[in-house]
């Protein structure tokens, strides 16, 4: 057993040494980083939590102004902080790159996320107006976002200088698409209207070079030139359709209704000077002055008669030429006066021959005619009756001309006999036989 003295002496030396370790705790704490007290702490937390899971005894609040988590290194790769907003979260890369924040902002929270070479490629925010997200490039600038705006959501990707080539936005009447060219200038913009959807196109200058919108009753396309003097226009609804196309010189109109179609050309006034149209027997062709009336037609006949129809008329709108089919299927043309009364006509038979008429006070006053028997030509009185007729004798090898008197009785006959010689025969008033003039025998 020791004696009191050696008792005395051991404990001066337990004193000295707890002396000595709680000099060297104490320097080590004041060179100790904050962050490596901190994760004592947090070790130690995650300590008491896995004693919790065995314990009942849990610990329930662990306070701290700034957690660090570092590696194996020593170097910080997660960090909990707060600031004058709120709370924040950071994260960095093995190579000690800040590469993700989660925090809070005046207007609530956000997120980035960074490249290693610093470059903000990610961004949520809380705004005014809702949330924004941002895509970054690997240049620094904004490639993209998408955000909730006062009046709906909008949404934009910017070309490699940062302009914002391609934008979409909702409002309360609708959407909007815009696609702009290498200079940021309207390109295309697809929109809503209160009639429907909007589609334009314009150049570089910013002349809307092409349209297709809905209309009040239908859809409408307008194309133009980059001066604006050339445009094509089209619009159709339910009872009708609709192409324009105008140039500095004139224009062309297509239209098509429920009665059938129609082709204008018209001048820079808007006056028609050529229409393919219809009529009741078919299709129509008409040329016009500027003044929108007719001078030519040329299509199907209108009338009973089966075929085709050619007309030229005046300034007093009187058919003055005119080609049709007659009854028998053959051709007819006419000749009229400025009042439009056909002075010659000239027309084939069904089979064969032909006549040609000279016209006056709608009788006619002389004729052309070729038969079977040759030809055969007729004088006509003022009545219309065949005063002198001139032709091919039925019973004789020759010619013949007859005299007839206005109520067409036989006076005065001129032709060959039977013995082939030539004759004059004079007739009564009743068409008897009164003189014979002949040759010698």
């Amino acid at each position: 057993m020791p004696n009191s003295h050696e008792s005395d002496a051991r404990t001066t030396d337990l004193h000295a040494e707890f002396a000595s370790l709680r000099t060297e705790v104490s320097r080590l704490r004041r060179e100790t980083r904050s962050a490596r007290i901190i994760g004592g702490f947090a070790a130690m937390g995650l300590l008491l939590g896995l004693v919790a899971m065995r314990d009942p005894q849990i610990v329930p609040v662990i306070q701290t102004k700034r957690l660090e988590i570092v590696d194996n290194a020593g170097r910080v790769t997660v960090m909990a902080s707060s600031t004058a907003q709120g709370g924040r979260l950071d994260l960095w890369d093995s190579t000690g790159a800040n590469t993700a924040r989660l925090g809070a902002n005046d207007l609530g929270g956000d997120f980035i996320l960074w490249s290693r070479d610093g470059k903000a490629v990610f961004g949520a925010y809380a705004q005014q107006t809702g949330g924004r997200a941002e895509l970054g490039t690997n240049t620094g600038r904004v490639g993209a976002f998408l955000e909730s705006g006062p009046t709906g959501g909008r949404m934009s990707l910017a070309d490699p200088s940062g302009d914002p080539v391609v934008a979409a936005g909702a409002s309360a009447t609708g959407g909007t698409i815009r696609v702009a060219d290498g200079k940021n200038r309207d390109a295309a913009v697809i929109e809503s209207t209160e009639n429907g959807g909007n589609i334009s196109l314009s150049s570089p200058e910013g002349t809307v070079m092409a349209r297709i919108r809905a209309g009040e009753r239908g859809g409408e396309f307008d194309l133009a030139g980059k001066t604006g003097g050339g445009r094509v226009s089209a619009s159709v609804n339910e009872n009708e359709s609709l192409v324009i196309a105008v140039s500095a010189a004139g224009a062309g109109k297509i239209e098509a209704s429920k009665v059938g179609g129609m082709v204008d050309v018209l001048n820079e006034n808007g006056d028609r000077l050529a229409s393919l149209e219809r009529n009741d027997g078919g299709g129509l062709l008409v040329c016009r002055t500027t003044g929108d009336r007719p001078v030519a037609s040329l299509g199907a006949s209108a009338g009973r008669a089966k075929g085709g129809l050619l007309q030229v008329y005046n300034d007093q709108q009187s058919p003055v030429l005119a080609g049709a089919v007659n009854a028998e299927g053959a051709g007819r043309l006419a000749i009229g006066t400025a009042a439009g009364v056909a002075t010659l006509t000239a027309e084939a038979g069904k089979d064969d021959g032909a006549s040609i008429s000279l016209v006056r006070g709608g009788k006619r006053s002389i004729a052309f005619i070729a038969g079977a028997n040759g030809g055969l030509m007729n004088l006509f009185s003022a009545a219309g009756n065949p005063c002198v007729v001139a032709g091919n004798a039925d019973d004789a090898a020759g010619g013949v001309i007859l005299i007839r008197a206005a109520e067409g009785t036989d006076l005065a006959r001129m032709g060959i006999d039977e013995k082939g010689s030539g004759n004059v025969v004079l007739f009564n008033k009743d068409g008897t036989e009164r003189k014979t003039v002949a040759g010698p025998r």
